[in-house]
């Protein structure tokens, strides 16, 4: 099923159904063929583009990612997205000749899991980078990464990693960036008394916890209530209670979608309707329709272009081609997160010229084409970007793009314009 979360441990590549994987998990079940079937790569080149000879040696690509348990809801679509992206390339004749192929793997947020796929991806895939990863296991499992000595090509961007690693490219701004985007945006609209939920289950979300007192009080707003929950917590009528008590009109979720519609109705419970705070790219399409979250109003940040705009040639070719390869699938921010990652990669393979055309394409010359990426914002899916050969980390950006989630859908009163919180916007 499209955007379904694979088993924990299993791997879904060229073919139809998914294998079981080094983490002992069951054979997997066939997922069906098709334009759309997560991780399928849509066969090799129709034919071969203008000025190709011949087709060239394939391209393999790995995407690893926490597609089950409690965030495969989230991050489902970023493994349909790059699927359909490798799709739409094959269906053009390849990467600068090569066809594409995709293997996505899920690490069930198990960095012991994921370390031991890398390792899969690389001796028995032959894989040349790894793109659009969206794994909260990524800090555990960089001791497999700097084996693989692959470059990881976009992803959530929300560990530090992302920003202090040579084999990490971002394709946006990173977790810092978000969280000072969605205070910024937060402030313009008159909410200064800020609240924080954030989840025991992943680092990530305590990192929130810890960096949001410094940015708020940076941009003229206060946190005034602060609690650690579950993300398997069903009734938040305490924390609500408490959140109503210190005032709090701008509630940040460090928590899943799935928890936000509950923490609204616990909150709705005590006649509470505050706005709340948090990235686009942990709500689902689906989570996005609860009508709790909508009538409390959700103001998020994100490292790339609002997904449900055209307002960019990136944007408008996203929307085309995800029609057309997707259909009925209705994409999300972590559907963009993972397009970013790809249409990266994209450019990096560009710049290597019309010599990447006749010769195999390896994980040093990804390696190069990325380290001559100059202020590009993928067709204005991104800030700009920018990397240098051998670096020794991609550069930090301070640049975001603000959605809002009404009654009435998405909206993003700034278009496709990244918002600077340390410049102007």
């Amino acid at each position: 099923t499209t955007g379904a979360p694979l088993a924990p441990g299993t791997t879904q590549g060229p073919g139809t159904s998914a294998q079981s994987g080094p983490s002992g998990a069951g054979p997997g079940t066939a997922t069906g063929a098709g334009p759309t079937s997560p991780g399928t790569t849509g066969g090799p080149a129709a034919a071969a583009p203008a000025g190709c000879a011949s087709a060239g040696a394939p391209l393999s690509l790995g995407q690893i990612g926490s597609f089950g348990g409690v965030f495969g809801p989230i991050t489902a679509n970023a493994r349909t997205a790059l699927a359909v992206w490798a799709k739409y390339m094959n269906s053009k004749g390849g990467l600068a000749c090569h066809p594409v192929n995709v293997w996505a793997v899920d690490d069930g947020a198990d960095p012991s899991r994921g370390s031991a796929l890398i390792g899969q991806l690389v001796s028995e895939h032959q894989i040349q980078a790894l793109v659009a990863t969206v794994s909260l296991a990524l800090p555990g499992m960089m001791g497999a990464v700097e084996k693989s000595k692959l470059p990881l090509v976009g992803g959530d961007m929300v560990s530090p990693q992302w920003h202090s690693h040579p084999q990490l490219f971002p394709q946006g701004g990173g977790l810092e960036a978000i969280i000072n985007g969605a205070v910024r945006q937060a402030v313009e609209s008159k909410h200064l008394k800020h609240g924080l939920l954030y989840c025991v289950e992943s680092s990530i979300c305590t990192m929130v916890a810890q960096l949001l007192p410094e940015r708020a009080k940076a941009q003229g707003a206060e946190v005034v209530y602060s609690s650690p929950v579950s993300l398997t917590q069903t009734d938040f009528t305490a924390q609500c209670q408490n959140a109503k008590n210190a005032g709090v009109d701008a509630f940040g979720m460090a928590i899943d979608g799935s928890g936000i519609a509950r923490v609204a109705r616990s909150c709705a419970a005590l006649g509470y309707y505050p706005l709340f705070v948090t990235s686009a790219a942990i709500v689902s399409s689906a989570q996005a329709k609860d009508p709790g979250i909508r009538r409390n109003t959700l103001s998020t940040a994100t490292g790339n272009a609002p997904w449900f705009l055209t307002d960019t040639p990136g944007g408008t070719e996203f929307a085309t081609v995800y029609a057309r390869y997707a259909p009925g699938v209705e994409p999300d921010g972590p559907s963009m997160v993972a397009w970013s990652a790809a249409k990266l990669f994209e450019a990096a393979i560009a710049r290597l010229g019309d010599g990447a055309r006749s010769t195999p394409i390896t994980t040093a010359t990804i390696f190069t084409g990325l380290g001559k990426i100059k202020n590009d914002t993928l067709g204005g899916l991104a800030p700009p970007i920018t990397f240098s050969p051998g670096q020794k980390a991609a550069p930090v950006t301070d640049c975001v793009f603000f959605e809002l989630l009404t009654d009435k859908g998405w909206t993003a009163n700034r278009g496709s314009t990244p918002v600077c919180t340390k410049g102007s916007s």
